[in-house]
């Protein structure tokens, strides 16, 4: 599922963000660039789905559909 991935990190200790980001990056196969906006569009496989959301409701990022 084509989603654009947008790092909610500003509640986030500053010291924590790149190794919380690296690892969502890693077992996602998000890819390593952020646009000027804080976003990155990707390819999530639709079983990662859930986890992604679960993530997403933890306040890491946002999935944006665009």
């Amino acid at each position: 599922m084509k989603v654009t991935i947008y790092w909610d990190t500003k509640h986030l200790d500053p010291k924590d963000v790149p190794r919380i980001i690296k690892k969502i990056r890693d077992r996602f196969n998000i890819p390593d660039y952020t646009t000027v906006n804080g976003e990155t569009p990707c390819n999530i496989k639709d079983e990662d789905m859930e986890l992604l959301r679960e993530c997403a409701k933890r306040g890491f990022l946002q999935i944006r559909n665009k």
